[in-house]
């Protein structure tokens, strides 16, 4: 896996600048978005989800989980792993996260994708498709015949040379015609050769380690390892996968079915949400109307409560005002008279300013200055209006 180059040194920056980060994979300079196939309705089976680029040419790999990247696009290792292979043998493995399905895998469990660098390599010419060479030889010349053991077809001299060898000649040849479409299928795709054995293609599927192989790995690596042919291991796979496809296609009718019903339960929330929200509304506007009439009642009973009080202290304080008023005459009088030298006016008037007189009026006073007041109070609980609503369940 390609590192980033980090250019943030003096050198590379200017004044005011940010530091530039260069790095090889697209991957990495590209922000990391999370696609949902049945969202957008692309399924990245032949186009990568990164440069949205066919793969052709573009040696395209294969994740664990079944997504395709650019061979530029494979998202770099997220972390290592420290895995223990045998007893005291300990092996670091770099973990890839999926872009798309944020799975990790191995990266040694990454591949190289196979079926879309077939669909790109296919023959595109009529010609081409109808014309089937052979698989042997480097003349290519026309194949007239067909090794079922060896699931190749060939030319009329490689037939002969086939029947020959000593190792090849109990094969069985049929007549290009003879063919079944099935194996046609499996025979046109371009054939893979052994890493090890540079010239011997991957003819072979060895069941026990559960990977394809040529014929001399088989008889040495793979000694007494059970195996098929490509022929007859591509049916039998082909057979799994399609009975695995219809399992998983009843699993998603589930799927779909408890998906929706989650919908509908999310439906279901939200009409009960609005239905709650407006009956609580209703029922703050129903509240402020009794309060309000309710508030208008105690005004009322307030008023005829504290008129009739209000009424008798106006009297009172009516009264006081007069008698404050004559009280007042009657002292600048009094002074008035002292104040003459003659005594014989003082004494005409006496029967008019008597104490006892006086007397009265200041019982008078005693009593109108000291009236009895009744308060009213208000008293109201706000915590009972809370106690008395909630939400309940059903």
């Amino acid at each position: 896996m390609e590192t980033p180059r980090d250019l943030t040194s003096p050198a590379s920056l200017q004044s005011g600048d940010a530091p530039v980060i260069i790095v090889e994979n697209e991957a990495e300079s590209m922000p990391v978005q999370e696609e949902k196939s049945g969202a957008t309705g692309q399924n990245y089976l032949d186009t990568c989800p990164f440069c949205h680029l066919n793969f052709h040419s573009r040696e395209p790999k294969l994740l664990p989980c079944l997504h395709s990247f650019c061979k530029k696009c494979l998202p770099s290792p997220s972390r290592n792993l420290t895995l223990m292979e045998a007893p005291n043998s300990l092996v670091d493995m770099n973990v890839i996260r999926c872009p798309v399905c944020r799975q990790e895998c191995m990266e040694i469990d990454v591949v190289e994708n196979v079926f879309v660098k077939d669909s790109a390599e296919a023959p595109s010419s009529t010609v081409e498709r109808t014309v089937q060479l052979c698989m042997t030889c480097d003349d290519n010349t026309e194949a007239s015949g067909f090794c079922v053991d060896c699931v190749e077809y060939l030319c009329a001299t490689c037939v002969e040379a086939h029947q020959r060898v000593k190792f090849t000649k109990d094969h069985t040849i049929r007549q290009k015609t003879e063919v079944s479409q099935e194996v046609h299928g499996v025979s046109t795709q371009r054939p893979m050769f052994c890493d090890i054995h540079k010239q011997e293609p991957l003819k072979l599927f060895c069941e026990t380690c559960d990977q394809l192989t040529c014929r001399d790995c088989q008889l040495v690596k793979h000694k007494d390892h059970n195996y098929q042919f490509l022929e007859d291991a591509y049916k039998n796979h082909k057979q799994h996968m399609e009975s695995m496809t219809h399992q998983l296609q009843e699993k998603k009718k589930l799927i779909e079915e408890v998906s929706n019903s989650i919908n509908n339960g999310l439906f279901q929330v939200d009409r009960n949400r609005a239905s709650v929200q407006n009956e609580i509304k209703k029922s703050i506007c129903s509240l402020i109307l009794e309060i309000n009439k309710k508030g208008k009642m105690l005004i009322n009973q307030l008023e005829a409560a504290t008129k009739d009080h209000e009424t008798v202290l106006r009297k009172q304080q009516e009264d006081i005002g007069y008698l404050s008023r004559h009280l007042d005459h009657v002292i600048n009088f009094t002074k008035w008279a002292t104040a003459k030298n003659g005594g014989t006016a003082l004494l005409y008037c006496k029967r008019l300013v008597r104490p006892d007189h006086l007397s009265t009026q200041q019982y008078l006073i005693t009593a109108l200055c000291f009236p009895n007041v009744n308060s009213v109070r208000f008293q109201c609980r706000s915590s009972y209006w809370a106690s008395n609503i909630e939400l309940g369940k059903t």
